[in-house]
């Protein structure tokens, strides 16, 4: 009997794991946010808060990715609307919402550089990147032979360069055009990554409810994620109409039309 009471104890837990969109509408949307998050991502989560519904809303900062990821699983925040990049890892602990936005990753040198023009020459040198934002897999695939540097954060992948630790750094573009003309960004796009919301496993109506407002909605700064299904509607609308493919429907329709009349017709005579 204790057994059975204690593992219904763990399952109510479980089950209260997050709150539910009626609570929060009631009280506020707590939302975690870096400290590092630009104006555009405020008014992001202000916009989609009044979408929802939710009539509070309040913002608790955070550090860095764990200390945001601490809050959320100790129930202190509702969600991290916080440029956060979709990770296979991060579903085995919370619930993610669609992707609302993209990042683009890309490669940045110090301005005054003048030994790295190409993406081949840094093939044997040290790269410093964010693990968070690029795999150490993802860099060896275009540079075999380089030294990467692991770093927290892009201030201190950047701080790398000007300490001659590294000769270049991996990152978001957004981010590193973001930090200033003391560094030339490459043209080169490296990869893509999605941005997504992070949600308690027990607040799944609060991420639905949060998928539905995303919809026609973009992060300022940050290029729209489109679903298949929104590209493949796009696709279509833009595809030109095929004129014979027209004529020929129209006379199927007008054939159609002449069969139903013959059929009355028929049954008149009878």
């Amino acid at each position: 009997m204790r057994v059975f009471a204690a593992l219904l104890f763990i399952l109510m837990l479980d089950l209260s794991y997050g709150r539910s969109l009626a609570a929060v509408r009631k009280d506020a949307f707590v939302v975690g946010v870096s400290r590092a998050d630009s104006a555009a991502e405020y008014d992001f989560i202000a916009e989609i808060t009044a979408k929802m519904k939710i009539q509070r809303l309040r913002v608790v900062a955070f550090d860095n990715a764990n200390d945001g990821e601490k809050l959320l699983l100790g129930k202190k925040i509702d969600a991290i609307i916080s440029k956060i990049n979709y990770s296979p890892h991060l579903e085995s602990k919370f619930l993610l919402s669609k992707p609302y936005a993209k990042t683009e990753i890309s490669l940045a040198v110090l301005a005054n550089n003048t030994s790295i023009w190409t993406l081949n020459d840094l093939n044997g040198k040290s790269i410093a990147f964010v693990p968070k934002e690029i795999s150490s897999e993802q860099i060896r695939a275009i540079w075999p032979n380089a030294k990467l540097i692991a770093t927290r954060t892009l201030n201190e992948a950047l701080n790398t360069m000007q300490n001659n630790e590294a000769e270049a750094t991996i990152a978001n573009r957004q981010s590193l055009e973001q930090a200033g003309s003391s560094f030339r960004i490459f043209p080169n796009k490296l990869a893509e990554n999605n941005i997504v919301a992070l949600f308690a496993p027990g607040s799944k109506n609060l991420q639905e409810e949060f998928n539905k407002a995303i919809v026609g909605v973009t992060l300022r700064g940050y290029p729209e994620n489109q679903s298949a299904e929104k590209k493949d509607k796009t696709e279509k609308s833009e595809k030109p109409e095929n004129p014979e493919k027209k004529r020929i429907d129209k006379i199927l329709m007008l054939l159609e039309e002449l069969k139903k009349e013959l059929e009355i017709l028929q049954k008149e005579l009878k």
